[in-house]
C-alpha cells in the first residue's frame, strides 16, 4: 500500500496550471521526506494511508471528478485511512493570486476536520500579514447597511441548502429587529438570481465590479451561512452573524439575531493565529513541510 496517493483525477481538467502544480508540489514534498507516493490520473481509487484531493465532494455531484472525490472519501473512510483536502484560501479577498491554500484531513468543515492548527502562536499570522498586507481592524460600532454574503449554489459549504432561500428567510428574520437597509452580495464566481427576493429596503450589490472591502466599508453588520467571505467581515471589524457551526468564523461570530443592534465583540487574536496556521504555499508543500505537519495525525 502507498503512503500517499495524489489524485490529479480530482480535478475537472488535468491541464497544466496552478491546480496541477499544487497537487504535484504535495507529491514532491511527501517524496522528499520519505513517503511512498503515487500520482493517479484516472478515476481509480488506490489504497493509501493518505489520499490527497483538491476541493471536497459537494452534495450536488454533477461532474465525474466530483463524483470520484466522493468515491475516494468513502473508500478511505471504509478502510480507516485518511483524506487530505486542499482548498481555497480563507483570506482570498486579499490573496488575489492564491499564493496560500488551506489544508485539512478527513473533511473540510472547521468543527469536525483536522487542520493541525489548535493553539497556534502568531508566527504564521505574522507571515501572512506581511505577505498579503493584511490588517486586523478594530470592531466597528456603526454603519449604513447590513451586508448579506450570498454563497454559490451546489458548493459543499451550503450543506445542500439553497442560498437564495436562505437569504430570503434571513431578510425576514432581520426585519423583526431593524429597518436598516440590506445589501445582498452575490457570490462573484456564480451570480445567483436574487431579484425575486428583493423587497423594499434591500438592493443587490454588483459583486463583479464592487469589492467585498467596499461593501464592508459602510456595513454595520454582516450575515453568512458558512463561507470564507465571513473572514473578510471579521478582519474588517464588521460584526458577523453565522448560521453554521462548521464555519471558520464560528468562534468569533454572533449567533443570536435578536442582538443585531447590540452585537458581541470578540477577542480575535487566537482565532486569527489558528486560522493562519491552516494556510501554506506550494513551495512550502514542495519542501515537505505540509506533509510533515500532518504526519502525526496519520497513524
Amino acid at each position: 500500500m502507498h503512503d500517499v496517493v495524489v489524485y490529479l483525477s480530482s480535478l475537472n481538467k488535468q491541464e497544466p496550471g496552478r491546480k496541477v502544480d499544487t497537487l504535484m508540489a504535495f507529491a514532491e514534498g511527501a517524496r522528499r521526506v520519505g513517503a511512498r507516493v503515487h500520482v493517479e490520473t484516472k478515476y481509480i481509487h488506490r489504497p493509501a494511508k493518505l489520499a490527497v484531493i483538491l476541493g471536497w465532494p459537494s452534495p450536488i455531484q454533477t461532474t465525474l471528478n466530483i463524483k470520484f472525490r466522493a468515491e475516494v472519501v468513502d473508500k478511505q473512510r471504509q478502510s480507516r485511512n485518511h483524506v487530505m483536502s486542499i482548498d481555497a484560501n480563507c483570506f482570498k479577498f486579499a490573496d488575489h493570486d492564491n499564493k496560500y491554500l488551506r489544508y485539512s484531513i478527513n473533511g473540510v468543515f472547521y468543527d469536525t476536520s483536522e487542520y493541525a492548527n489548535k493553539n497556534s502562536d502568531s508566527s504564521r499570522w505574522n507571515q501572512l500579514s506581511r505577505d498579503l498586507k493584511l490588517d486586523l481592524n478594530p470592531w466597528k460600532l456603526q454603519g449604513e447597511h447590513i451586508l448579506m454574503l450570498i454563497q454559490r449554489d451546489g458548493g459543499w459549504a451550503m450543506k445542500g441548502i439553497n442560498p437564495v432561500q436562505w437569504a430570503k428567510q434571513k431578510i425576514s428574520e432581520i426585519r423583526r429587529y431593524t429597518t436598516l437597509p440590506i445589501v445582498l452580495r452575490p457570490h462573484p464566481g456564480k451570480i445567483a438570481d436574487l431579484r425575486p427576493i428583493v423587497v423594499e429596503g434591500t438592493r443587490i450589490s454588483d459583486s463583479i465590479n464592487v469589492s467585498i472591502a467596499d461593501d464592508l466599508r459602510r456595513a454595520s453588520t454582516a450575515f453568512v451561512f458558512n463561507s470564507s467571505s465571513g473572514v473578510a467581515s471579521i478582519m474588517s471589524g464588521v460584526p458577523l452573524w453565522v448560521d453554521d457551526p462548521s464555519s471558520v468564523c464560528w468562534d468569533v461570530a454572533n449567533k443570536d439575531i435578536s442582538k443585531i443592534c447590540s452585537p458581541q465583540f470578540f477577542d480575535r487574536q487566537q482565532w486569527l493565529n489558528d486560522l493562519s496556521a491552516c494556510h501554506w504555499t506550494d513551495e512550502e508543500s514542495r519542501q515537505g513541510v505540509v506533509y510533515n505537519k500532518f504526519l502525526p495525525y496519520l497513524s
